[in-house]
């Protein structure tokens, strides 16, 4: 008899261990269509309020560790700064905003279960970026790239946790740049450590005839264009270096499709 009463009382510690660790306020339902329509309600909602620039909204559906990896950008941990990152790149462009899409044909959702209980999603696909124009609402198509969402369900709904995007690959080249020779000395008026916005600091290096900076754990390598811009040859991006002063440029401007996104300041 001992013994059953202990099996029982080990029971009864398991099932409320049990409740403890299933149960949730906002418990998820448990018809799998149900759950995957609210999901896709949450992941519309938050790119929505992502194109549209509503940080509030994207605040709402965004948890408080979520991290953002870039294969171009590197890694934004945080609620606070990756909307800051939002506000500060994708909706700073006065002359022209960004659309994030992805067709439901190229998207995923795959249900992540802790016994019977839904606890997270993985959402997988192909997104497309355009660069809007405001003056005439023109689109213009510049990024397809892949993409991996973690949405983690919490009291108060679905909450964006773990984003990947990468394998970025640019669909309009602005003309047919072509590579032109600058001297070593040219070269190392560029070279240097800057304080930029987006990459706090960005060190500038000569790589033979080209420049080369690490961006978010990836070397990039620039090709000179002119006197002071030069340009990567994967995407629209030119960096375009001040007139260097006593042998050294003061700072630079970095443009996307045109479109300044960031700046620099020698330190």
């Amino acid at each position: 008899m001992k013994k059953v009463g202990t099996l029982a009382a080990c029971s009864a510690v398991a099932a409320i261990a049990a409740v403890a660790v299933f149960a949730a306020p906002h418990a998820a339902s448990a018809d799998p269509t149900a759950i995957q329509a609210e999901i896709k309600a949450a992941d519309a909602a938050y790119w929505k309020a992502y194109n549209s620039c509503d940080f509030s909204g994207l605040d709402a559906l965004t948890a408080d560790d979520v991290e953002f990896y870039h294969d171009l950008g590197g890694i934004t941990k945080g609620r606070a700064d990756l909307t800051g990152a939002v506000r500060n790149n994708i909706c700073a462009d006065k002359d022209a905003s960004v659309r994030r899409d992805a067709a439901p044909e190229e998207t995923q959702t795959f249900l992540l279960r802790r016994g019977d209980e839904v606890y997270a999603a993985l959402v997988t696909g192909q997104h497309h970026f355009f660069r809007v124009m405001k003056a005439n609402g023109a689109a213009v198509p510049t990024d397809n790239a892949r993409f991996s969402q973690l949405w983690m369900k919490q009291d108060k709904g679905w909450k964006l946790s773990r984003v990947m995007s990468y394998d970025h690959q640019p669909v309009a080249q602005a003309g047919e740049r072509k590579a032109i020779q600058l001297s070593a000395a040219d070269l190392d008026s560029f070279t240097g450590r800057y304080n930029a916005k987006i990459q706090p600091v960005l060190v500038f290096q000569r790589a033979g005839g080209n420049l080369s900076v690490e961006v978010g754990g990836n070397a990039v390598t620039l090709h000179p264009m002119s006197a002071t811009k030069f340009f990567m040859k994967e995407r629209d991006i030119v960096v375009d270096f001040k007139t260097a002063a006593n042998g050294k440029s003061p700072g630079f401007v970095v443009l996307e499709n045109g479109a300044p996104v960031d700046e620099g300041v020698r330190q």
